[in-house]
């Protein structure tokens, strides 16, 4: 990564320009806006290991924004990556103000006539201006109910039509795999007698499988939660038959099977940050199958 010291916001253009080496064939195809709500040290790391790992796959503009004092001021940075003979790069622009004046500079750095995405890390203040000014400009707003808290994320689901839970995200192979244990017509009958489901996993996560069913099922499905940091096994219990999907320690793949059913391996990569961010950078509008699961799994 190439970079400048701290500058003003009237100067980012111009320094971004300048690293961008008229020599190379470099490639400015920026196709979005990324910004980055950075409150702390870690969150300001771990956002730039998933910018490093997004790579030249989504070139992009990332805004990243810390909360400090006085009139922000920019560090603009340069990253790039071999895309078949010419260089791609992404363009990286960390503010450091005061809290109430970031939206306004975020306003005056995004690139016009792209989609906006908003990633919060942390938790979601109630009532707070930053946070609904950054909601309020982005075409899809990322969250973690992990950390967030899944009521918080719920709260805020009423105000923002575009939605994004990386718990939500971090479930999608587990759902597929559980769907595809009542393939067949006789496992089909047995999900009609589904009345609970046990998971071993993140607690938000959990909820928010268990709402998926109620959602899917149209019906009462009750949650046995066993808290773990990864998903590691979902049982549903239909009547006198119980199935199952669970992960072979921390491998990407695992073990599906039931009571009529054989037990048989399943795909359950082991999916980064980075990894899920990127899949929703593609994706623009709501997610009616998470609203629906939100709202079962916190009404």
């Amino acid at each position: 990564m190439t970079g400048e010291g701290r500058i003003e916001l009237a100067d980012v253009e111009r320094a971004l320009a300048r690293l961008r080496d008229p020599g190379q064939a470099t490639v400015r195809a920026t196709t979005l806006n990324l910004v980055i709500w950075c409150p702390d040290g870690d969150c300001l790391d771990r956002a730039g290991v998933v910018l490093e790992g997004i790579g030249g796959s989504r070139p992009l503009r990332a805004i990243m924004l810390i909360p400090g004092k006085g009139r922000p001021t920019a560090q603009v940075a340069s990253n790039c990556w071999d895309g078949g003979g010419r260089e791609i790069c992404s363009e990286q622009v960390t503010i450091e103000g005061a809290e109430v004046a970031l939206p306004s500079a975020v306003a005056y750095l995004l690139v016009p006539d792209l989609p906006v995405f908003a990633w919060w890390q942390g938790p979601i203040p109630d009532g707070d201006s930053v946070f609904a000014s950054l909601a309020g400009m982005a075409n899809r707003l990322i969250v973690d109910s992990d950390i967030a808290g899944i009521d918080a994320v719920e709260r805020v689901s009423l105000h923002s039509g575009g939605l994004v839970d990386l718990a939500w995200a971090r479930t999608a192979a587990w759902r597929e795999a559980v769907a595809a244990l009542f393939d067949a017509p006789q496992q089909r009958k047995a999900l009609g007698r589904l009345i609970a489901v046990e998971v071993l996993g993140p607690r938000n996560e959990a909820r928010l499988l268990a709402g998926w069913l109620r959602s899917r099922l149209d019906r009462q499905v009750g949650l046995d939660g066993k808290p773990a940091k990864r998903l590691r096994r979902v049982e549903l219990v239909c009547g006198d038959e119980t199935f199952f999907v669970e992960r072979e320690s921390r491998a990407g793949y695992g073990v599906a099977g039931g009571s009529s059913l054989a037990d048989h391996p399943v795909a359950l990569p082991l999916r980064d940050t980075a990894a899920v961010l990127a899949a929703e950078l593609d994706r623009l509008g709501g997610d009616e199958v998470f609203e629906q699961a939100l709202l079962s799994a916190t009404g």
